[in-house]
């Protein structure tokens, strides 16, 4: 479980989450999009990594390089920002040393879980990172898995444990 020290983070990191996961679902691989906004592949990583911070022009241009409104970006990290506030969450606008970020440490750690590296792109679009989270008729939300495996421990345990899938026989 997630300390409430650890249940910090910024309006910035929330919209790196939102662009790496758009790039995901696209199947876009990183040095695609350093090769279209003019930095290295090292140089992007370290931005989605947490280790670099992403900058108002990085985010622009990586929006535009998305075909995607900033805006649109922006609308969803603050619904996101939303969401977390809700859920004891401190979401702030300064920034903060990522060793303190507790929302980049929990998506780092769900994009390398067993889960995490099982997502496959999608590509048609149909429910995008953009369009969450959506508030259902029966009062569940609709997250996108990032932030699912940040706030639902249950959906977290299965990412990090996946159940087994039996081999498909030679019969």
């Amino acid at each position: 479980m997630i300390s409430e020290m650890q249940k910090i983070t910024t309006i910035t990191s929330i919209c790196m989450i939102v662009l790496r996961e758009l790039r995901a679902e696209r199947g876009i691989h990183q040095a695609q999009v350093a090769d279209w906004i003019g930095k290295t592949p090292s140089a992007w990583t370290k931005v989605e990594s947490g280790k670099s911070p992403l900058q108002f022009e990085t985010f622009i241009r990586v929006c535009n390089s998305f075909q995607v409104m900033p805006s649109a970006v922006m609308a969803t990290a603050e619904r996101y920002a939303a969401l977390l506030s809700q859920n004891g969450w401190a979401v702030l606008s300064s920034e903060l040393e990522s060793g303190d970020d507790g929302l980049l440490h929990q998506a780092q750690e769900y994009w390398t879980s067993p889960g995490g590296r099982n997502v496959h792109p999608n590509r048609w679009g149909f429910s995008s990172v953009l369009n969450g989270p959506i508030y259902n008729l029966d009062n569940t939300i609709t997250l996108a898995a990032v932030f699912q495996y940040v706030l639902d421990p249950a959906f977290k345990m299965t990412q990090l444990n996946p159940p087994l899938v039996p081999a498909a026989s030679g019969i």
